[in-house]
């Protein structure tokens, strides 16, 4: 898997000869460890749902625990490990790491939130307006790096 950012947040995402192309919202929290807390709060001030793999809540902002988790199931479960056949297992936290989060990466980090804004899928209208409806709060302030994330006011705009 490849990813390639050009200026303005367009990414070009390359996995397994399949190109996807778009721009994407990266928001970043001003700190890491808040991921969990806000995915909290999120999922409870507007009644979100969250897939839950092995008691781990994948929520808006990615956590340590779904990190820990994914490594766990690319390494483990049988059909994880049929993902990137190509790397020794088990895959090490750095390079998993690397993978994820590594150079000209569309994920941002733990600790933040990736979201497509070019053709939306269905599946994130839900998010972003959760999201939007977030952003008028004073917890949106405390908890978001504005300086850090791409493209935020372009998602706090979008008309869904």
């Amino acid at each position: 898997m490849t990813e390639n950012f050009t200026d303005g947040g367009i990414t070009e995402l390359q996995t397994n000869n399949h190109i996807i192309m778009g721009t994407y919202t990266i928001i970043y929290l001003k700190k890491q460890d808040q991921a969990k807390e806000v995915n909290e709060f999120l999922k409870e001030k507007y009644k979100l749902n969250y897939e839950s793999y092995n008691e781990v809540d994948y929520g808006v902002f990615f956590t340590q625990e779904m990190f820990d988790e994914d490594l766990r199931f690319m390494n483990e479960d049988q059909e994880g490990r049929a993902n990137l056949p190509y790397y020794q297992r088990p895959i090490s936290r750095e390079t998993y790491y690397s993978l994820l989060f590594g150079a000209n990466n569309c994920f941002g980090d733990i600790g933040t939130a990736c979201i497509k804004i070019s053709c939306i899928a269905e599946k994130d209208i839900e998010t972003i307006k959760t999201l939007q409806e977030f952003s008028k709060t004073s917890e949106f302030k405390r908890y978001i790096n504005f300086r850090k994330s791409k493209n935020l006011q372009r998602l706090l705009r979008t008309r869904l």
